[in-house]
């Protein structure tokens, strides 16, 4: 069967415009480092691209919970371990006073001290981060002016005595934070059961009065006092050694969670990059290889347009 000239032409015509096709793909694939640019270039790629991306999301935004739950537990780690100092140095003084050649004014400059250490313990029982207090339970935010979750209370009788007790008017509840789907972990205590259980603030007003009244009429006595108090000492650091070791266990928890995600992030890169990432090697090569039949087709179609003018002579 005789090919007419017309149809060789139609022919070389469309493998240029394919190979013209082609070239322009495998340049914008190198320049812009995607395997499309349009959905209908790779409609399946393009979905498992969508899903990835999605997954992506959710971790990401699971991965931030943690991070800010992290953040938020080691400013709680820190405010425990400075009670333990203060319980710790309370604990010094009481053994400094319960010695019998402590002088009145020696008593009094301790109490002194322990009325300075019932002050910070108060000031770190409300400890925030970010606006927020970490020993307010489910009642982080939202105190009016002035206010806090932990207030020193003092009521003076009629005798003269000032009573001295601290309030806590924070939440009940613990406060939980989302950190994966379905899963929650406790990351704000309430202060009730965190600080308030202790009795750290009671043994330490207790100590500080004790000191102020200076027993002279009944000296031993006076000890036996401060070794109570010595002894509420070691059962209030007791408290907070476990309340920071349970926070260390959450702590340690959220670190392999943190730890699990980041490797699912980089298998969901991996996967996300197979589906819509240029191989820039393979590219290169195919374009090279493009341009080289593109030249040759076009030298085909030189050679047949001569031959064509040739018969036509």
């Amino acid at each position: 069967m005789r090919i007419s000239m017309r149809t060789m032409y139609e022919g070389l015509l469309t493998d240029l415009e394919h190979l013209t096709d082609d070239i322009h793909k495998y340049q914008v694939q190198i320049a812009s480092g995607k395997l499309y640019d349009r959905p209908s270039q790779a409609p399946v790629k393009l979905n498992y691209a969508l899903g990835y991306r999605k997954a992506l999301q959710e971790v990401d935004r699971y991965q931030t919970s943690i991070r800010e739950a992290k953040a938020f537990l080691r400013t709680t780690e820190g405010a425990l371990s400075g009670l333990e100092d203060v319980v710790m140095r309370a604990k010094e003084l009481a053994l400094q006073a319960a010695n019998d050649t402590q002088s009145p004014e020696s008593r009094k400059a301790i109490a002194k001290e322990v009325d300075n250490l019932l002050e910070e313990a108060l000031s770190l029982a409300n400890t925030t981060h970010a606006g927020r207090y970490v020993f307010a339970g489910n009642h982080p935010t939202g105190y009016s002016a002035g206010k806090k979750p932990f207030e020193l209370v003092k009521k003076a009788l009629p005798g003269g005595e000032v009573v001295e007790r601290v309030v806590y008017h924070g939440g009940r509840e613990d406060f939980y934070q989302g950190y994966a789907k379905g899963s929650k972990i406790l990351v704000g205590r309430n202060g009730e059961e965190a600080i308030m259980a202790s009795g750290i603030f009671e043994t330490l007003i207790g100590l500080k009065k004790t000191l102020l009244n200076n027993n002279e009429v009944d000296p031993h006595q006076e000890v036996e006092d401060i070794q109570r108090h010595i002894a509420r000492l070691d059962k209030v650091l007791q408290h907070l050694v476990q309340e920071r070791t349970d926070l260390g266990a959450r702590m340690d928890h959220l670190e392999v969670k943190e730890n699990l995600y980041q490797d699912l992030q980089n298998t969901l890169k991996e996967n996300l990059s197979d589906v819509e990432d240029t191989d820039l090697l393979e590219a290169v090569s195919k374009l090279s290889a493009k341009q080289t039949a593109y030249e040759a087709a076009l030298k085909a179609a030189a050679r047949t347009m001569q031959l064509s003018l040739v018969n036509f002579l």
